[in-house]
């Protein structure tokens, strides 16, 4: 082999290399958002009830770019339509909420004021998603099983 093949070959590596990098920090580098949940049951005392069941929804950004919340979608009953929702969060003019690095949005849902998790119908929710600014969405994480929970308690409120 000649020095000038020796040349090309090690180019050809560096640039593996460097693409390979690129790839790695485009993808560290991206918003992510993780949703969760967390469901509260009432608590009472021998008077009667001091607080209603609750479920909290906990968004956190865990990349390291901002984000924009900009939809929150409810799925009521099975086969149903995503149904976009009125927002919850508090946003700026566009409607948007607005997650930096390292930033939470959380939301309760509690019997008394919230009643998105039941449409007209009387149909339960079986889902919720979040989208963000990007179009990409994100689904609730152990929501189902506390949903379910959620509403048999709150209709027993």
């Amino acid at each position: 082999m000649e020095f000038s093949d020796n040349i090309s070959i090690v180019a050809l590596l560096v640039s593996f290399l460097s693409a390979g990098f690129s790839i790695w920090f485009g993808i560290r580098d991206r918003a992510r958002l993780i949703a969760d949940s967390e469901y509260f049951p009432a608590t009472q005392d021998e008077n009667g009830p001091i607080s209603p069941p609750l479920l909290q929804i906990e968004i956190a950004n865990h990349g390291r770019r901002d984000v924009y919340l900009e939809y929150f979608y409810v799925r009521h009953g099975r086969g149903s339509p995503l149904l976009i929702a009125e927002t919850t969060w508090d946003s700026d003019i566009h409607g948007r909420c607005h997650l930096g690095e390292g930033d939470k949005y959380s939301h309760t849902f509690d019997p008394d004021t919230d009643s998105i998790l039941v449409n007209e119908a009387g149909v339960q929710a079986t889902d919720l998603l979040f989208q963000d600014s990007l179009n990409r969405r994100y689904p609730v994480k152990d929501l189902r099983k506390n949903i379910v929970a959620y509403l048999k308690a709150a209709a027993d409120y």
